[in-house]
């Protein structure tokens, strides 16, 4: 069984099986603000503090044979964890640990100061001793090891019940891969953490990747064919770094961290194999760099003539990258804008402008053509077509109250709430609006993994079109370009 409390609208207390069927309310009465569960496998009791009531009450599994252990604010404030031990309940609060007589509400509790406590966690032997063989042999022994994912018991002894992140094979046993399944990822602030859900099934992973030290996970983009995740990071430090995720792998980019003082965008560049970022720092500029060696080919491509960039996403089929462009004057709501120019930095021209002042995420849709964006001041996403015409409103409503991250998959666009630390999903043809999760503010960007946006070829996809630093798309072509402090040769294509 898994236990769980809730003081949302309605405070409660309540049980499922570990497959999360069968849910059911043991206590729903009588109780504010529950919290701190802790089990009695032995005699099936469930206790609980309520920080509102300053009790600690128990029940059975049934909801049966309700009644407090303990009462008064000074005995129950603050309490954070609960364990069960033979006879008695051990409390953590604040920096004490706090031992009580579980069936005795008369006694005063002793106390014991441990400095900085967080969690309390109690080992004996034979607690769980018969439960850890019978997971062992029913999920492990019986499935010979097949199932990567989740295995948890089910209702009936010495039964399983498997859970896949992707999809759950036709033996309901073994994870296959699903193209219908969709990874969607978002960071959220600190501590810095990489979270994901499935958008079919919607199968929360917790964390797909935990950070150290780091302040901010603003934007990202993904790499199909390497199967990397690369974001911008801020850390405690002040620093900016982008870094890469590969499997279980974590590395920084070395030697970009130079200039890199307020990343504000990224975006990958799937056939030349290039990372494109915008930085909002003191110089305001649009750069370039190899996905591999990025020390030895960060080229500035734009520079100034920018308030404060954000978004930025490419289009190397067709050799264009566009920008979104903060402006913090409201008075004047035309100064806002996108922008957009050759990959290379060259023809560079304003996009969209009137009516636009915060405009944050973008995504593109390359299979209608068409640009989104989500605007933080207007407090609406909007939409128009990659030749300049059909600017359209896509959606204005009340769960709009700041935009930040945005992206597109199929007739659905996404974006996370900086503010309120939401994720909505909007159905482009209903109309229709969904919560997807809810995490603690501030949440920046996040990224549909789909395989299927990152086709399409040009001429840099064989041998880095020649090129020995830098292959740059552009409508029609190419063009090689070298570090900053290199020299392109002659012949067009070396860097000295």
């Amino acid at each position: 069984k898994l236990f769980f409390t809730d003081y949302g609208n309605v405070a409660k207390v309540e049980r499922c099986d570990m497959d999360g069927i069968n849910r059911t309310r043991i206590i729903d009465s009588k109780t504010e603000q529950p919290a701190a569960l802790a089990l009695d496998l032995v005699n099936k009791l469930v206790y609980w503090v309520d920080l509102y009531l300053d009790c600690v009450e128990v029940v059975d599994y049934q909801g049966k044979n309700r009644h407090t252990i303990i009462q008064g604010r000074q005995q129950t404030r603050c309490c954070h964890w609960n364990e069960c031990f033979e006879d008695f309940l051990m409390m953590q609060q604040n920096i004490n640990f706090l031992k009580i007589r579980n069936t005795n509400a008369v006694n005063s509790p002793s106390c014991i100061k441990i400095h900085l406590a967080y969690k309390i966690t109690l080992s004996r032997k034979s607690r769980r001793g018969t439960f850890s063989s019978l997971l062992q042999e029913v999920c492990l022994q019986e499935m010979g090891g097949s199932i990567k994912h989740l295995c948890q018991l089910s209702l009936f002894y010495k039964r399983k019940v498997c859970e896949c992140r992707s999809e759950l094979g036709s033996d309901r046993m073994r994870c296959r891969h699903s193209t219908n399944n969709i990874l969607l990822s978002y960071a959220i602030g600190f501590p810095g953490e990489l979270l994901g859900i499935f958008i079919r099934n919607k199968i929360s992973i917790q964390i797909i990747l935990k950070l150290l030290n780091v302040l901010k996970r603003k934007r990202r983009d993904f790499h199909k064919e390497w199967n990397y995740d690369y974001c911008a990071v801020e850390s405690l430090e002040g620093s900016l770094q982008n870094g890469k995720k590969r499997i279980d792998t974590w590395n920084k980019l070395s030697g970009t961290r130079a200039d890199l003082d307020n990343v504000e965008g990224i975006a990958v560049d799937w056939i030349g194999h290039n990372l494109y970022w915008t930085n909002d720092g003191s110089r305001k500029t649009i750069n370039v760099a190899r996905l591999e060696k990025a020390a030895q080919s960060r080229k500035t491509l734009l520079e100034g003539e920018m308030s404060h960039p954000r978004g930025i996403v490419v289009d190397p089929v067709n050799g264009w990258m566009y920008w979104t462009d903060w402006e913090e004057d409201e008075i004047d709501d035309s100064v806002g804008r996108i922008e957009k120019a050759w990959m290379d930095g060259f023809n560079r021209q304003i996009f969209v402008t009137s009516k636009m002042l915060w405009p944050n995420g973008l995504t593109l849709d390359f299979h209608t053509s068409t640009l989104y964006w989500c605007d933080a001041y207007y407090d609406h996403i909007e939409k128009v077509f990659l030749n300049g015409t059909h600017r359209k409103v896509v959606y204005s409503g009340k769960e709009l109250n700041h935009p930040f991250g945005l992206s597109h998959h199929g007739n659905y666009v996404f974006w996370t709430d900086y503010m309120n630390g939401s994720i909505f999903q909007l159905d482009l043809i209903t109309n229709v609006v969904t919560l997807l999760r809810r995490e603690r503010p501030p949440l920046f960007g996040l990224q549909i993994y789909d395989p299927r946006k990152q086709q399409g070829d040009n001429m840099c996809r064989v041998n880095n079109g020649g090129c020995s630093t830098l292959c740059l798309a552009i409508p029609g072509g190419r063009v090689c370009a070298c570090a900053d402090n290199q020299l392109l040769d002659e012949n067009r294509t070396t860097c000295t």
